[in-house]
């Protein structure tokens, strides 16, 4: 199958280094009553919703490891639609084929948890919340390719929408290598053709110009080239590639696309943040 034209065009129009729109909002309506945050990210047809209960006292002291004593303690858990798939019960299925289908997509749900689990480590102020824990709840409802970028800024807007204090703002996006191109925000159609995926998650700043840049390798450095100077990326805090091996080169160019993609998606959400902001300014003054 052919996923870039000869016009350089994918199956869905796209540029190879363009994102598919990108949308989100708070409060969703799914969850918005019972949690202490919400947030619904979108690219394209690929929709993850987050809720955030917390923070709050650990429930007992057994639960309390050497961790959570000083920070806080911070668990995910990742589920997919009701309607969907991957969330059909055991004892509902009817045939081997979805036992196993359903089995795998709930392994990769607790891998990608537990991942996630991990980043938002370094993406929290946890030390403010000594003794403390939050829990997350994320799932997917629509997949048509990079759900675990959207569930990750789904989870990250949810966390604001909490009042969790982040060192930053932090944001997220996939890439693939299909056929020697490198191709961003991969919808569900070039992810079923096995290329070498790359999850990048990264540190981003308000865009502004930036004079005397250390040169250097993306994929290899925490700064940015000159070429980089006016992007949003501050730094490169975590990445993941898998199904295959690359060579330095094309492994630097997933990681360039990944960090073009994270500047576009960080603008989407900045904007949204402060609209969100304003929204609760004006509530706070009608108030008073």
């Amino acid at each position: 199958m052919e996923y870039v034209s000869l016009e350089g065009l994918r199956n869905d129009g796209r540029r190879p280094n363009e994102c598919r729109h990108t949308s989100c909002a708070f409060e969703n309506p799914i969850s918005a009553n019972s949690c202490s945050g919400s947030a619904e990210f979108t690219f394209g047809q690929t929709t993850a919703v987050a809720a955030v209960f917390g923070p709050h006292s650990s429930l007992s002291t057994s639960t309390i490891d050497s961790l959570s004593i000083e920070r806080l303690k911070v668990t995910v858990e990742i589920t997919s639609a009701a309607f969907g798939m991957d969330a059909i019960p055991k004892k509902r299925a009817t045939n081997a084929a979805t036992l196993m289908k359903s089995s795998k997509s709930s392994r990769k749900n607790k891998e990608l948890a537990v991942k996630f689990e991990q980043i938002l480590r370094c993406c929290i102020d946890a030390k403010r919340y000594p003794r403390s824990e939050v829990y997350v709840s994320a799932a997917t409802i629509n997949d048509d390719g990079s759900a675990s970028a959207a569930l990750f800024n789904g989870i990250v807007l949810a966390l604001v929408d909490a009042g969790i204090p982040m060192l930053d703002v932090f944001v997220a996006v996939c890439a693939t290598r299909l056929d020697g191109e490198t191709l961003l925000d991969q919808n569900e159609v070039e992810e079923r053709g096995r290329g070498v995926e790359c999850f990048v998650v990264a540190e981003t700043k308000e865009r502004r110009k930036t004079d005397g840049l250390q040169k250097g390798n993306i994929g290899f450095n925490s700064k940015m080239n000159d070429d980089y100077g006016d992007d949003d990326v501050k730094r490169i805090v975590s990445y993941d590639i898998s199904g295959g091996k690359l060579a330095p080169a094309a492994v630097d160019d997933l990681l360039r696309a990944c960090a073009k993609g994270c500047d576009e998606v960080s603008r989407v959400v900045r904007k949204a943040m402060k609209k969100r902001l304003r929204k609760l300014a004006s509530t706070t003054r009608n108030l008073a």
